[in-house]
């Protein structure tokens, strides 16, 4: 289980897969591990900023105008005490799959850094043993709309800079998540709600969220394991899957998009996806994305808007995860999004701004 690693320290490819496990006693997707000093590779659920005090703005759709959904995050720290010691990336995404056409790309992506010493955490993450549910309503990290340091919206985790007039003390990043929140807070938001007990707001995620899952992050195999990637993969996805139904249609839509032979990129692509047909993310540092198709690739990301060094291509996630998280087709469907960082890794304070890519099928 990687949960701090220099992963920058090799040329290595690595390649992750989701613990669809159950939650509880079990280690594996335990939501308290999910907190910020664990340094979580997650997806789903609410972000655990590194940085818990300066918080970057909310992003919102540039099509529709909801705020984006936070959908990843991956920890990649550098081999050195500086800043960069933690490292974490973040991505958020609009949940409208129609928000995606004509090469609109709503995906936002930020980078956050920070030295082996600082106020917030160890130079090695807590124990996973002291993640104890029976301290929790102690640990401000999981407090209601707020992460011991700012204020959080309580529905999505994000800067929060609007508040319920009537009590004050329920936080929201938008006026939209606030009123997505009123049928369920109106039913104690009081004068007296600044009495309740703070609520681990991570065991009680909104329905807007994508389902948090932890990431298993491990080397590549060097050679194919396959050359049946279709029926491998729907075999592992659907394995992969339990808790999230599967439909025969989305396991025919699944199979038709691994079956397009004809574009020798894919081709590329399914022998390389074939070493780990459960695999759905990869990264590989300075390195190039394994895209799916010819077209619609992003050949030049722009430049870091902090020292304007050009961008590499770090991480990618594969359509495998959307069919794993239950997100249906006409939901959001995409081929690959990949993410572009800093290839100077330079230092920055607090959160700044990467580059996101949606690789369309069509």
């Amino acid at each position: 289980k990687t949960r701090i690693q220099h992963l920058q320290n090799s040329r290595s490819e690595y390649k992750a897969v989701v613990s669809t496990q159950s939650t509880g006693t079990d280690k594996l997707n335990n939501p308290l591990l999910y907190a910020p000093e664990h340094f979580p590779s997650k997806v789903g659920g609410h972000p655990a900023w590194l940085n818990p005090s300066n918080l970057p703005p909310v992003a919102h759709c540039g099509q529709c105008g909801d705020p984006l959904i936070f959908f990843s995050q991956i920890y990649a720290g550098l081999d050195r005490e500086s800043n960069g010691f933690h490292r974490m990336l973040y991505v958020f995404c609009c949940r409208r799959g129609s928000c995606y056409v004509d090469g609109k790309q709503p995906i936002k992506v930020f980078r956050s850094q920070l030295p082996a010493e600082n106020q917030y955490y160890r130079c090695q993450p807590v124990p996973e043993g002291d993640a104890d549910e029976n301290s929790i309503g102690e640990n401000k990290s999981f407090a209601l709309s707020h992460n011991g340091f700012c204020d959080i919206c309580k529905v999505c985790g994000s800067k929060a800079p609007f508040k319920c007039i009537k009590c004050q003390s329920a936080h929201y990043c938008s006026k939209q998540h606030q009123k997505y929140d009123w049928k369920q807070h109106k039913n104690y938001c009081s004068d007296e709600y600044t009495k309740v007990p703070n609520k681990p707001e991570y065991l009680d995620k909104s329905a807007l969220l994508f389902a948090e899952l932890d990431f298993i992050i491990e080397r590549e195999p060097e050679q194919e394991n396959s050359a049946h990637l279709n029926e491998e993969l729907l075999k592992k996805a659907a394995e992969q899957a339990t808790g999230y139904a599967m439909t025969e249609e989305d396991a025919e839509s699944l199979s038709k998009e691994y079956g397009k032979d004809t574009d020798p990129t894919f081709t590329k692509f399914k022998e390389r996806i074939s070493r780990d047909p459960s695999q759905v993310l990869r990264y590989s540092r300075h390195d190039g994305p394994l895209w799916p198709s010819s077209k619609l690739q992003c050949d030049t990301p722009p430049p870091c808007k902090v020292c304007g060094a050009a961008r590499s291509f770090e991480v990618q996630f594969l359509p495998s995860i959307l069919y794993i998280l239950g997100v249906k087709k006409e939901e959001l469907d995409w081929a690959t999004l990949v993410i572009f960082t800093c290839s100077k890794d330079c230092e920055v304070d607090d959160y700044v701004e990467e580059f996101g890519w949606v690789q369309q099928f069509s």
